[in-house]
């Protein structure tokens, strides 16, 4: 049984769990009207153990001794469980203690919240270490479990820099009569496999793949009537339109089909998918294509009669046909396994140069093989284990760094799968009705989200911003996408596209690799959060980017942004909506949304720390992560330098405010290597932009004088 144990170093205390340190330097120290003090703790008396019904804790009494004045008879009992450890205080006078500490919890920790006991209207993710006085836990993927810290007083635990530790600090005003823990840790092991019901956890390694998929799918305009010459003209329009911006596949989706998944059409496809998958990586984009490699994608296919032990059989005898009345194969047959499903998944990947498989009509073949068991070549596996090695032979044949697609919501695809659809398609039928065309994109995120980045990336289909969606509902849609982070697989007709709605795909893409702070599911029929908080952190800054939505026409029309709810330490913060382009002013105590039907409003909210203060960039939505490298402020020389990546072509704005509470600043000098530069006064923000033709980092500098 694992127990948690302490070791006393230098009057600290380190805190180790299975042997590792979770818990490290642990110190005390305190406050009384003008006294301040430190402690150092050393033992007061021998450990012993207590055996109860929760089982057995090792007590550690220590003394905290100050450091110079201060009282002298506080006791601290440290209880060490099998999952918990809790530090509690004897004080004799009224005193506030605070203990502070660093934390290390597994090789990739998520700092998170596994409740929403404040604020459930906010949705909290994060890109880069970034902080919550919400998160109360940290997530150690890789062992799935959860460290919960708690504290009978106040608790913060702050990300260092480094992604990988935290600072922790407790404290609590208490006397004598009180017997207090100032903090305390539990453990929650198999958090995702147990306590959220996936027993097939397993987690998603990010090296091969370190940002979600960004593409083009066909399906949501063309459908099965799509051609070759269809796929050509959008691939032509994304290579010189977006691809610059960071989308990478072009994903053909349903229509192509012939006998078989290598066999196609040619009437629509006469040069067949070897020659388009050329075609689109000739443009500097990636392959993708739709397959179900379960079945035949023929309803009337000859295969019926020429193989008829490929096929699974219902009870009653009959060919099983499931996703669009396609027959399914059976996967336990060696001749199926080698000349259907590793044949077809073989040529795709290493002849033709497919590099991204959407797996459709995955969500019920557990199911399916359940109905079908008897019938299967070999049906002494269960049905989970039949569709699990039917993943692990698509896997091992592609290998690991081609991207698979799961669809949709198969949880006994973990593992296997690099994105996973989390709920089902998106309507283009209901694009004139307005967001609710993408209602079932809202169930997907909100219940699911939690599994992004930690499982799998997740999925909430395709998005859709051509007429007749309204433009504030493809604006919502395209923040929801760019504020979390998901798969980002654009469905639309891309040279029809208006240039407004071009200008949104572009605000979002590349998707940034933001990860859930919230790790529980939400209702999928909502009602839906209308506040979801970016928070972000770089080794230069640290700031958030809120987005306040109205999803549908019943929603309140006023929103309140308070500090608390976003979790913002004590302070002044500016506020700037980024859509707009508009400086609003500072926080204070909150800020007032109004919002119409089917649409949303995005913030970035920065510390006001000092004039000149960077506000951010139009290069994407977060508002200077992607985008600018590296960015110092040289307060003698009144200079800002920073190095940004710049898409060619496209100008490249930068914001400051110069101009707050009567402190006024000029620029005296801009200058950039390898761009062209401007300069603008707008209101009380200096907007300078930089302009090349092609793509790449861009050196800078600004000089600013006091008035």
């Amino acid at each position: 049984m694992s127990y948690w144990h302490v070791a006393l170093k230098n009057g600290a205390v380190d805190c180790l769990y299975c042997d590792q340190v979770v818990l490290k330097g642990l110190r005390l120290e305190g406050s009384a009207r003008d006294l301040n003090v430190e402690f150092s703790l050393e033992p007061f008396g021998e450990p012993y153990e207590v055996s109860t019904g929760a089982g057995t804790w090792r007590i550690h009494i220590l003394r905290l001794k100050p450091v110079g004045e201060g009282p002298t008879d506080v006791l601290l009992e440290v209880h060490c469980g099998s999952k918990r450890i809790s530090f509690r205080l004897y004080p004799r006078k009224p005193f506030t203690f605070r203990i502070r500490g660093k934390v290390y919890w597994g090789k990739e920790p998520y700092l998170c919240r596994i409740e929403p006991r404040r604020y459930e209207n906010v949705v909290q993710a994060a890109l880069g270490p970034a902080d919550s006085l919400l998160c109360d836990s940290i997530f150690d993927k890789w062992n799935d479990r959860v460290l919960r810290l708690s504290s009978w007083g106040s608790l913060r635990i702050r990300s260092l820099i480094d992604g990988k530790s935290f600072e922790v600090e407790a404290e609590i005003k208490t006397q004598f009569g009180v017997i207090p823990e100032i903090i305390a840790g539990e453990v929650i092991e198999h958090y995702v496999a147990e306590h959220l019901g996936m027993p097939y956890y397993k987690p998603y390694d990010l090296s091969c793949h370190p940002r979600p998929p960004a593409g083009w799918c066909s399906w949501y305009y063309f459908g099965k009537e799509v051609t070759e010459e269809a796929v050509v003209a959008n691939t032509d329009w994304l290579a010189e339109h977006l691809k610059s911006f960071g989308l990478e596949y072009v994903q053909l989706d349903d229509g192509y089909q012939g006998e078989t998944w290598l066999n196609w059409d040619k009437k629509k496809f006469p040069r067949g998918g070897k020659w388009l998958a050329q075609y689109i990586r000739s443009k500097g984009l990636k392959p993708g294509i739709w397959l179900l490699p379960q079945a035949v994608g023929k309803v009337d296919t000859k295969l019926l009669e020429e193989k008829p032990d490929w096929f699974i059989r219902k009870p009653d005898g009959e060919v099983f046909r499931g996703f669009a009345n396609y027959p399914y194969v059976d996967p336990t047959n060696p001749e199926v396994k080698s000349e259907w499903i590793e044949k077809t998944m073989r040529v795709m990947a290493h002849e033709w140069g497919i590099e991204y498989f959407k797996l459709d009509g995955q969500g019920e073949m557990h199911q399916w093989y359940a109905l079908c068991r008897k019938s299967l070549h070999d049906y002494s596996p269960t049905p989970d284990e039949v569709y699990r090695r039917l993943l692990e032979t698509i896997r091992r044949v592609v290998g690991p760094k081609r991207v698979i697609l799961i669809c949709a919501t198969q949880w006994r695809a973990m593992g296997y799968g690099d994105t996973c659809r989390t709920g089902t398609d998106v309507s283009p039928a209901k694009l004139k009705e307005g967001a609710v065309c993408f209602l079932n994109a809202l169930r997907a995120t909100f219940s699911n989200y939690w599994m992004h980045t930690i499982v799998w990336y997740c999925d909430p289909d395709v998005i859709m911003v051509r007429p007749p969606l309204h433009y504030e509902a493809a604006k919502a849609w395209a923040s929801l996408l760019g504020l979390s982070g998901q798969v980002l697989m654009v469905s639309d007709n891309m040279p029809e596209l208006p240039p407004e709605r071009v200008e949104l795909l572009k605000r979002i893409l590349p998707p940034q690799p933001i990860r859930p702070m919230d790790l529980f599911p939400r209702n999928p029929e909502g009602p839906y959060p209308q506040i979801w908080d970016l928070k972000v952190a770089t080794k230069w800054g640290r700031w958030d980017v809120v987005g306040v939505f109205r999803w549908f026409k019943e929603y309140p029309a006023k929103v309140e942004i308070t500090p608390e709810m976003l979790s913002l330490p004590p302070g002044r913060y500016i506020v700037y909506e980024v859509w707009e382009k508009k400086l609003l002013g500072e926080l204070g105590e909150k800020l007032v949304v109004e919002l119409k039907p089917e649409s949303c409003k995005v913030f970035c909210i920065r510390p006001l720390e000092r004039l000149p203060l960077f506000i951010g960039t139009n290069r994407h939505i977060t508002q200077g992560y992607p985008d600018v490298v590296s960015l110092e402020w040289d307060k003698e020389g009144r200079t800002i330098t920073g190095e940004s990546l710049v898409v060619g072509g496209d100008p490249y704005e930068i914001r400051f405010l110069i101009d707050w509470n009567g402190e006024k600043y000029d620029c005296v000098e801009a200058v950039a290597q390898g761009a062209e530069i401007e300069q603008r006064v707008d209101g009380k923000l200096l907007v300078v932009t930089l302009r090349r033709s092609t793509s790449g980092k861009v050196k800078w500098h600004v000089e600013f004088e006091q008035k």
